[in-house]
């Protein structure tokens, strides 16, 4: 059994940077940002902007369930951080470029469902898992347009929060350690063929998901960041592994009424290409980027804006709604690929 370990100058960058942030944070945060009591969920920035996964705790016994729609949009192609045309890849039937066709567009939709439960003070489990919907336009060197789809239950994920620390100034940290089961399909095809990478609706290996959350609060602004990362263990049943990514994230929340709070965040993350080879793409990785496996994974930086709103009183108490979008500051891909455009959430949850 291997373990691939990804883009180790960029992992050790991003751990230095975050050692500083976490530091800079914990001394500076009880300093220029005092707050009279421990940090609270009981209002509407009590939680992180509704993107970012495994950001709280609960206390023993507490419940919580949560639904999440993401909408993602791919549109328009990128050489490493350079947008390219889809003549300058397929060219034409008299002077064939390096691809039969490419993909001009992607939408990808996903519903998450998601379970918290506090066993104790100390450790919070939560299990989620998702529904995919995929869809991608492909154009040929011909100009002739086809569509792929795929669908399905995507891998399933466990994971337990253990509390670290707790100040009675409004800040706290806590570990996260998870662990996917490889549910999702990995034997999508379309039209009789295999699909690329990124239509298939899951890893096919055990994956462990680690992660490190700092949080604080004030009487009217909360501000978080987490560092985390998805560890591939070995090589699935078609003889490949995606790449391992690392992901870093800033945020800051503004209490606007007992009700409503507004969110802005940063997040890094770098993944790498896939390693090995789908057995049903070696022979088809040259008639589209999206089949070759040194052409997933990027470096991406965006920025998401949010709301929050937390049911204080009546027939709804307790239930929380949330929306943020997401668009792309910087973005690098191996090789050739879609350009992110913009990213929609929204979600639900109660806890009781």
């Amino acid at each position: 059994m291997t373990v691939y370990f990804c883009f180790i100058p960029n992992l050790v960058l991003i751990m230095k940077f975050f050692k500083s942030l976490f530091l800079s944070l914990f001394l500076s945060s009880s300093i220029l940002f005092a707050h009279e009591g421990p940090w609270t969920a009981s209002r509407p920035d009590g939680h992180a902007p509704i993107s970012v996964m495994g950001d709280h705790m609960h206390s023993m016994g507490e419940w919580m369930f949560s639904y999440q729609y993401m909408t993602m949009d791919m549109k328009g192609l990128l050489k490493d951080s350079n947008n390219v045309t889809v003549d300058s890849q397929t060219g034409t039937m008299m002077m064939p470029g390096d691809y039969m066709m490419v993909p001009t567009e992607m939408t990808m939709d996903m519903h998450m469902f998601g379970a918290m439960h506090a066993i104790s003070d100390q450790w919070t489990l939560m299990c989620m898992l998702n529904y995919l919907d995929n869809e991608m336009t492909m154009i040929n060197r011909m100009d002739v347009t086809s569509k792929m789809e795929t669908s399905g239950i995507s891998d399933l994920k466990l994971a337990g929060l253990y509390d670290l620390a707790r100040w009675e100034d409004g800040r706290r940290a806590h570990l996260s350690l998870g662990l996917s089961a490889p549910t999702g399909s990995i034997d999508e095809k379309s039209g009789g063929n295999f699909v690329g990478y990124g239509m298939q609706l899951g890893s096919g290996t055990w994956d462990f998901h680690p992660a490190i959350t700092y949080l604080g609060q004030t009487e009217n602004y909360s501000y978080g960041a987490q560092l985390g990362g998805i560890l591939r263990i070995g090589d699935n049943d078609q003889g490949y592994t995606l790449g391992n990514r690392v992901e870093a994230t800033l945020w800051g929340a503004r209490k606007i009424t007992d009700s409503l709070s507004a969110s802005i965040k940063i997040d890094h993350t770098c993944e790498e290409e896939v390693d090995g080879e789908h057995n049903g793409l070696k022979l088809r990785k040259g008639m589209s980027p999206s089949n070759h496996p040194d052409h997933q994974g990027r470096d991406l930086t965006s920025i998401g804006l949010g709301l929050n709103y937390y049911f204080q009183s009546g027939a709804l108490q307790g239930h929380r709604i949330a929306a943020e979008w997401e668009t792309p500051l910087d973005q690098e891909v191996n090789g050739v690929q879609l350009e992110l455009d913009s990213t929609w959430t929204v979600g639900w949850q109660y806890a009781w």
